[in-house]
């Protein structure tokens, strides 16, 4: 059953009761020791909790931003083939060497030979059927922009003739009985010095594809490193030599779905919520600004899990931060300032059932509360995940409009107490 939480403040009446004192007519000559502790001056305030919607707070904005990190800056790119997902790694190698150093001594190359990919896998996040997989290497026919290529694009704009790039010769293969180990080589199967000759003379030419044609394969790939050995001229030695690639991509489909009016956190490209609002000075004729904050909590609820292949079991980390300036007027690049509280898991179990995400803004509102009126009119702040671009899966949230599921702020204060001599 979906969890159903209180929408409205909590009566601030049980605020006010016990706060009358005694009225004390004149000075007299008993020390304070003498005094009734409960009409002594400065007597304790009640702790309040108190519970304000979206839709409570005219100030209240939010809203989603992207592209935080994308494809060509995740820190693991993926070879898919399953019924939810295709994905295919694309890499150029630009930087291959003409020469290598020999004792202290430079000498040029005279040819390469034994090409080979060494990939690194995230064995966790990587599965292969039963009978095994396979990863295929194969030459690209056509140039892609890593920061813009798309199972249907090589550039913006720019369609490949055939989705997921244009293959053209297999280079070489991997066949994958199971993951034991989380690194692998892939030998290249054609000639290694023309090829390797080609790319240099091309600063890494148009690039190869990986890609696996066995369905239910999922391979989450952290390194694609190019090995080769030289042969130096004038000696019988081989020089074994390593080059990462200088273009770095995956492209996959389906693409991830554009944000709608939910707030969104995660996913590829990289999403985050940013939040911008105010809260009342006071509430029933109590100060909530000066007041002493105990605990403050911005609460998101979830509104499911999202399609396949967005949707995820493992548990993501969700961190809050401080904007330096208002999002709606900065826009995505608004300038961000510190992380104020701690990474706060976000379980599939209770996203999936439409729970809260709770995170801790005490630090800010205590910030706030503390603040001139004049310095601090309103509240800026950020979610992100963490690590972003650290896969496909995302999460959604109620949004302002969404009065079900708007976002709320939870504050446990304690009103400040005068201290009046009698």
């Amino acid at each position: 059953m979906r969890r159903s939480l209180a929408r409205h403040q909590r009566a601030v009446g049980l605020l006010l009761a016990g706060l009358g004192a005694a009225s004390i007519g004149a000075c007299t000559e008993d020390t304070l020791t003498g005094v009734d502790p409960d009409s002594a001056p400065g007597a304790g305030q009640a702790t309040v909790e108190i519970e304000l919607s979206a839709t409570e707070l005219p100030a209240w904005r939010d809203t989603t931003y992207t592209d935080y990190a994308l494809a060509a800056t995740s820190a693991s790119k993926f070879v898919a083939q399953t019924a939810d997902i295709r994905a295919r790694i694309l890499a150029r190698f630009g930087t291959l060497p003409d020469s290598v150093f020999v004792g202290g001594e430079r000498l040029a190359v005279e040819r390469f030979e034994s090409g080979r990919l060494r990939l690194v896998f995230d064995t966790t996040g990587s599965e292969v059927p039963e009978a095994g997989g396979s990863v295929e290497a194969y030459a690209l026919t056509r140039d892609f922009v890593t920061r813009e290529a798309t199972w249907s694009n090589a550039a913006d704009g720019d369609p490949w003739t055939a989705p997921g790039g244009d293959l053209g010769e297999l280079l070489g293969a991997l066949e994958i009985e199971e993951l034991a180990a989380d690194t692998m080589f892939l030998p290249l199967t054609v000639e290694t010095d023309s090829l390797l000759r080609a790319w240099r003379a091309a600063d890494g030419g148009t690039g190869l594809a990986l890609l696996s044609p066995v369905d239910g394969t999922v391979l989450a790939v952290e390194q694609v490193v190019l090995a080769f050995d030289v042969k130096p001229v004038g000696r019988d030695t081989l020089v074994e030599t390593l080059r990462s690639p200088t273009a770095n991509t995956f492209v996959f489909d389906p693409p991830t779905p554009a944000p709608g009016a939910g707030l969104r956190l995660g996913g590829l490209p990289a999403a985050r919520t940013y939040v911008s609002f105010e809260l009342p000075e006071s509430l029933s004729g109590v100060e909530l600004r000066g007041a002493r904050i105990n605990r403050a909590t911005l609460l998101l609820t979830s509104t499911g899990t999202p399609p396949a292949p967005f949707a995820t079991t493992d548990t993501l980390l969700a961190s809050i931060f401080s904007l330096l300036s208002n999002p709606f007027e900065f826009g995505p690049k608004t300038p961000v300032g510190v992380n104020t509280s701690n990474p706060v898991q976000i379980l599939p179990e209770d996203m999936e059932a439409g729970g809260d995400l709770q995170l801790s803004i005490t630090a800010l509102v205590q910030n706030w509360a503390a603040s001139d009126p004049d310095s601090m009119p309103e509240l800026n702040l950020g979610v992100r995940v963490l690590p972003e671009g650290g896969g496909l899966a995302y999460w959604e949230f109620g949004h302002r409009e969404d009065p079900a599921r708007a976002p709320r702020v939870r504050i446990v204060f304690t009103p400040s107490t005068g201290f009046d001599l009698p």
